[in-house]
Parts: structure tokens; sequence; C-alpha cells
């Protein structure tokens, strides 16, 4: 259901493939191969590419684009040809119907039923807010603190222990390379009630804000939303290291958003879309780890400078996102901005 969005997964596997059979890699390619060796063996990448040519051999591959399945091995994936396939990737992706451009100036920020049942659909989402800039905005760069305040339980995961231990993971970046990647503790005995599950506060810790730091026109944050079971500690490194990674992708496609110039509409769906790849091979990079736990849904969110102004003025009980795991759980997070 993802196909569009698991570019990068293709571009990584084509790598592999390549560099198993001695050939240079691209910008691109070298990048994707130091990420994915930050969690799995380099001795294990062969076997992937052999699988991804035994597999392009049989012809389309369901779950891979053909931007890249369609591409002759001894052809890289360089970062101008993610440029060049950006448009039609972009025009895929937001057609979906997990992907959402909202513009702050016409419609809350909060989700639409349709969104929200797709979440359930697809496992993951894309939502980008945007729109004109507005005319409380009299500062330079911002001094952004996005802060996770609490959490709703709407729907357990119908484990047969009964309650859920929920935690959740963040990477965050900025268009003024600041960034953010953490893992909050486990929250226990979480049950659908009435009264939300508080995160622990301390203005100076870090887990407190999923994101602090400066912020010019945009700030792309990946949020998951996790099911505890019986992973080791193992796992959670690796997740660590994986949201890092996305930390600073999050933070080159802030930058790249900022400088773009064009049509507003064009660069939003362009943002969507770079997020959604992103997303995908996160998703996939941690499929591959050893892992017992169950992750929820994952939600990765574009705040230009208009959204970040239109959060500032909402209670925080209208700040909320859902997180819907169709049957994994279903989770409200509520967030919050400070005033600049």
């Amino acid at each position: 259901m993802n196909r569009a969005s698991n570019l990068l997964v293709g571009v990584l596997l084509h790598a592999a493939a390549r560099q198993d059979k001695g050939l240079p890699l691209t910008d691109l390619e070298q990048r994707l191969i130091k990420t994915a060796t930050t969690l799995l063996p380099e001795k294990e990448l062969p076997a992937f590419g052999q699988a991804y040519r035994d597999a392009c051999a049989r012809g389309a591959v369901p779950v891979l684009p053909e931007a890249i399945t369609s591409r002759p091995l001894e052809n890289g994936f360089s970062k101008a040809d993610l440029k060049a396939a950006l448009p039609a990737l972009a025009k895929e992706i937001c057609a979906q119907p997990n992907v959402q451009i909202v513009d702050v100036s016409k419609q809350d920020v909060a989700d639409s039923e349709e969104f929200a049942a797709a979440l359930g659909e697809y496992g993951r989402g894309v939502t980008i807010l945007t729109g004109p800039r507005p005319a409380a905005d009299t500062q330079g760069v911002l001094d952004v603190r996005v802060r996770m305040v609490k959490f709703d339980c709407v729907r357990e995961s119908g484990e047969i222990s009964g309650s859920d231990e929920i935690f959740w993971a963040v990477g965050a970046g900025s268009d003024k390379q600041g960034k953010k990647s953490f893992v909050t503790r486990e929250y226990g005995g979480t049950d659908v009630i009435d009264v939300p599950t508080e995160f622990d506060y301390d203005f100076n810790a870090r887990e407190t804000y999923a994101f602090s730091g400066p912020v010019d026109q945009h700030l792309s944050v990946e949020f998951q939303c996790w099911e505890a079971d019986d992973s080791s500690g193992g796992f959670y490194n690796d997740l660590r290291g994986a949201l890092k990674d996305f930390a600073e992708w999050a933070v080159d496609t802030s930058v790249d958003m900022t400088e773009a110039g064009g049509n507003e509409t064009e660069k939003a769906a362009g943002w969507a879309a770079l997020l959604g790849i992103a997303a995908g091979l996160l998703n996939a990079i941690l499929g591959w780890a050893t892992n017992d736990d169950d992750l929820v849904c994952e939600r990765t969110i574009g705040f230009d400078r208009a959204a970040l102004y239109a959060m500032r003025n909402r209670p925080d009980d209208q700040n909320y996102w859902h997180f819907n795991g169709g049957g994994v759980g279903y989770h409200y997070l509520y967030l919050s901005t400070n005033d600049f």
C-alpha cells in the first residue's frame, strides 16, 4: 500500500546489489548503505542485493516503485536522480489517503476522520501543515519548543495481558540544523480510561520536548507509538540509532524546503514525498532488526512557520493527533508549542 513511499528502500537494495558487483556507488547510495550498516552487519548486504536482483528478474516488484526497479544495475541512483523523480513521486504519494497537506489558515490542524481511518489501513501517515505567513510574525529565527504533553488510549492492543505498555520514539530536524531523537520511558498499565497519561515533564530533560531548537521556516518530525513486549536492550539501541539517522534526513529535508523556490503547493507536495520516503526507509530498517515490540502507528509531520504559530494559539486539548494502529491499538498524542 505504501509502494511509492518505499523508493529509498529500493535504492538501498539497488545499492547493495551494485556494491556486491563492485560497481561504484552514488552519493545517495553511499549514504543509505552507511545508514543500513549502523543496524545490519555489512556481511548481510550481499544477500539483500541478491534477493533484490532475483525479485527484479521476475518482473515488477509489488512493494517497490518502478522508478528504481526498472533501472539497470549498471546505473546508480543519485541525489540528482531523486530530485528529478520527485515531482512524479510527490503526485503519487500525495494521492494516498494517509497523506494530507493542511492549510492552517483555512482549516483546523486536527485530523479528518478519513485520514485517521487511513492511518489504520496503511500503518503510517504524513501530514504537512502549511499556510501564509501570520500577521503576528515579526521575528527572524524562532526558538521553538514542541512539547509532548499527554496521550490518550482510545483502543487497546487486545493482548492477553490486559493493559498496554506504551512508549514513544521521536526523530526531528529543522532548517537551522536543530535536531533531536530519543525514546521515552515505558508507560505501563495503559488502558482505555477517561484520564490521559501525562508525559514526564522536566524543563531540562531531553525527553520533555519532541523538538527544542531554532527554526526559520520548516521543521520535520517523526513520531512513533510502540506497544512494548519483550524486545532486548539491543533493539532499543537500534531504534535510537535509526531515529538519529532520521533526524539527519529531517534536517536536510527542512533545509531543502526553505531553500526551494517556486510554487508553494508543489513545494508542500515535495516535502510530503521526501518525508514519506524517509519514513518508509526507517520502517523497513526497523523491520529487519530483531524486535518483539509492536509498532502501533507512526506519523511524520512537517510544521512550517505558519503552522507553528497556529499551534501556539490553540489550547492543548485541540492540538491532538491520531495514532490509529488498526488492530494493535489507537492513541491520541497531545502537543503544545511555546509562545514566540
